[in-house]
């Protein structure tokens, strides 16, 4: 959710945004990709693992009761967002509505740096 939610709210920056985990599932939950319908988000892909990926600049955590990774002098920012999962499209959109609000911060905080 949150890598298709980035990269519809900021298509033009340079910055490369990419969801992975730890043990991701073998597929992307039906309601995360219901919300992301309703705001026209598309999403193809599949859930990554880290290993799929190159050394990240920055790693976000979300939280949801899983192991998150240390990479050794690269930061590391924890958002701890409850996991929505089995608890409705309700909840998948308010997760949804913090993603964005915490992505905002993110962005303004990296575009102030610069």
């Amino acid at each position: 959710m949150a890598e298709a939610l980035a990269k519809k709210m900021f298509p033009d920056r340079t910055i490369e945004f990419i969801s992975a985990g730890t043990h991701p599932a073998k597929e992307v939950d039906a309601d995360t990709i219901e919300i992301l319908k309703e705001e026209n988000i598309e999403w193809k892909g599949h859930p990554k693992s880290f290993a799929e990926i190159d050394r990240p600049d920055i790693i976000v955590t979300m939280g949801c009761d899983v192991t998150c990774p240390a990479i050794p002098g690269v930061r590391t920012i924890a958002w701890d967002i409850a996991d929505p999962k089995g608890k409705g499209v309700m909840a998948y959109r308010n997760v949804m509505r913090v993603i964005e609000a915490n992505l905002f911060s993110l962005m303004n905080e990296i575009t102030d740096r610069k």
